[in-house]
């Protein structure tokens, strides 16, 4: 089912700070020994520069600058981030602190005149303003308000120059120009983005803002490459909102209506399945550049101090868990590529296999006979694929694990990845058991970001590429374009060639929720036990799908993960997050303008 999604048009932000005019410098009077009428004439000439200064500021000024004993200092402007076609995702916005000097205001008369125009201005109580006067009568500086928007602070400003005599009253009110993190999309990529605090050090959380904090900053660090390209590099679409003031942008590899999509249908999931959190992430294999990455509950970053903190980080690529079956497809990689399996190589699946002196059961506790490699994988057998990892051997089966990335952090550009668990022979807690648990998936953990990177691998004909969030670095005219970096090959072109051709077929037989219809999808599920104080929940799994598609020629690779759905809806991760996987990919493809396969390998023929 095809759902249309309005995506206005954002507008360029008019809040701009106002600008400064700076408050009357007094001269210092000069004493001179001789006549009396020089001493008068001197005093004359120096009252009639004051007050000629005074007029000036008190009519064409409009008092938006501190007495000169008071010293403010604009926080530096921070660049913006956009998406990968110019959509604004976070940006400067000001706000107007509305400040006195009080030991200029002279008597509860004016006093009260300043609090009966604020009140009639911008909705401060008269009463309130009064009280802080009077409380700070002797100081050089006080604050009224904080946080007035433009349109209230533009009232403030044009009243002083419609009614110029009557202004006089807040000849010592003004302005202070404050700049806010604004994120227009509100909740949208939250996680991904993160979030800025207010106040003068302006401190970075979480996600891009963190991870580039020193970039983003106005006086932060440049760019250090000495390939930048100009501006002209970029799409005209891109430069609505780039280059900033600040002159320090981001742009993006998300695309923002892939992660309306996949936030949308993210939430619907984990709503229908009662599950209690999940991730979607979307990338394109043959570059490491991330599409989308989505994670339920969110939080909107406008209004992080009253959202949950839980929800703050990203477990796309903060949490660690365990994988369960998705993995397997890594175990077959293996011996693929170390050419101890063929898809149709025979096993005799007995029910059960002894590891390490483990005994190891398939999840649904059956025998099932006579099957080949490919019927295993698409059945997810356990017994016969810890029997292929004992083929392939442990020191064989870690290596190609680590080749797959595991165990170590992607390096992706986004703020506290963490790096997995995977034991190995050599550390004192590893076993030979392991490596049958480990072969699909237990016993080990990784992150999102691992798991889709390692089949993003596959899907790009063995080559593993470090996955990433910026597309471009603009610094001034200057940009820095992100190129894909090869981190190397892990399995022959010809090895993930016939894994994908296996993949398609486990679509076929055993995760048929997944299909789209006219495409090829190649994937594998996964549900995985959650580890618990003494052995494993009973109750409590993980489900996931991952695929990508169309599987001669893949666009986009997506892992689907729900966190403890309710077992009584959706027993096994085929019934939950495989027709997850086909509801995303049914839009993605639509959304992305992929034709199905016989209209594409038609135009392609000669």
């Amino acid at each position: 089912m095809q759902s249309q999604t309005p995506y206005p048009a954002l507008r360029t932000l008019r809040d701009e700070p106002m600008p400064a005019v700076e408050a009357p410098a007094v001269e210092p009077v000069q004493r001179h020994p001789r006549r009396v009428w020089v001493i008068v004439f001197g005093f004359c000439l120096i009252i009639g520069v004051i007050v000629w200064r005074l007029l000036d500021y008190q009519l064409f000024g409009w008092g938006d600058a501190p007495a000169e004993n008071v010293v403010y200092e604009l926080p530096a402007p921070r660049g913006v981030i956009v998406d990968a076609h110019g959509q604004l995702l976070a940006g400067d916005r000001f706000f107007y602190d509305i400040a006195a000097t009080p030991n200029l205001i002279t008597g509860p008369e004016e006093r009260a005149e300043v609090g009966s125009i604020l009140e009639q201005l911008v909705g401060i109580s008269a009463a309130e303003t009064e009280r802080i006067l009077t409380e700070t009568a002797d100081q050089p500086y006080t604050r009224i308000g904080k946080g007035a928007t433009y349109e209230i602070a533009q009232k403030i400003v044009d009243w002083k120059r419609q009614f110029p005599e009557q202004a006089v009253a807040l000849n010592h009110v003004y302005l202070e120009p404050l700049p806010k993190r604004y994120y227009p999309q509100g909740a949208l990529a939250s996680q991904l983005i993160g979030f800025v605090g207010i106040g003068s050090e302006r401190t970075a959380h979480y996600g891009i803002e963190k991870y580039y904090d020193l970039f983003l900053r106005g006086n932060g660090v440049g760019l250090t490459s000495h390939t930048e390209e100009t501006l002209d590099v970029l799409p005209n679409e891109v430069r609505t909102f780039v280059p900033s003031a600040a002159g320090k942008d981001l742009v993006l590899t998300i695309d923002r209506g892939i992660q309306w999509i996949i936030e949308e249908e993210l939430a619907k999931a984990v709503a229908f399945y009662q599950a209690h959190s999940g991730t979607i992430i979307v990338m394109d294999p043959h570059s490491g550049a991330v599409l989308g990455m989505a994670n339920w509950p969110t939080y909107d970053p406008n209004f992080y101090g009253q959202a949950d903190q839980e929800t703050f980080a990203n477990p796309a690529v903060s949490a660690q868990y365990e994988p369960g079956s998705i993995f397997k497809v890594i175990t077959f990689a293996t011996a693929l590529d170390a050419k101890l399996i063929t898809p149709d190589m025979p096993f005799n699946d007995t029910g059960s296999i002894i590891v390490g002196g483990r005994e190891i059961l398939n999840s649904d506790l059956s025998a099932w006979g006579q099957v080949s490699a490919t019927e295993a994988l698409a059945h997810s057998l356990n017994v016969v694929t810890a029997e292929i990892a004992t083929m392939v051997e442990a020191d064989q089966f870690y290596r190609y694990v680590r080749r797959f990335g595991f165990g170590a952090a992607t390096e992706i550009d986004l703020a506290n990845e963490v790096p997995g668990l995977l034991k190995a022979p050599g550390v004192a807690e590893w076993s030979e058991s392991d490596l049958g648990t480990n072969s699909f998936g237990q016993g080990v953990a990784v992150t999102p970001i691992q798991m889709i990177n390692s089949v993003a691998a596959i899907a790009n004909h063995g080559v593993l590429l470090r996955p990433y969030i910026v597309q471009d670095r603009i610094y001034d005219n200057n940009v820095l374009e992100t190129n894909p970096t090869v981190v190397h090959s892990v399995i022959r072109p010809e090895t993930a060639e016939t894994l994908t051709d296996m993949m398609v077929k486990v679509v076929e037989i055993g995760n048929k929720a997944a299909q789209v219809p006219g495409y090829r999808v190649a994937g594998k599920s996964g549900t995985a036990q959650i580890p618990v104080e003494g052995g494993y929940s009973e109750d409590e799994t993980i489900a996931s799908f991952i695929g990508f598609a169309p599987a001669d020629d893949p666009q986009f690779v997506m892992l689907i993960k729900l966190d403890r759905p309710n077992a009584q809806i959706a027993q096994w991760a085929s019934q939950s997050a495989a027709p997850v996987f086909s509801l995303v990919a049914r839009r993605l493809f639509s959304y992305m303008n992929i034709p199905p396969d016989d209209v594409r390998l038609a135009a392609q023929a000669p």
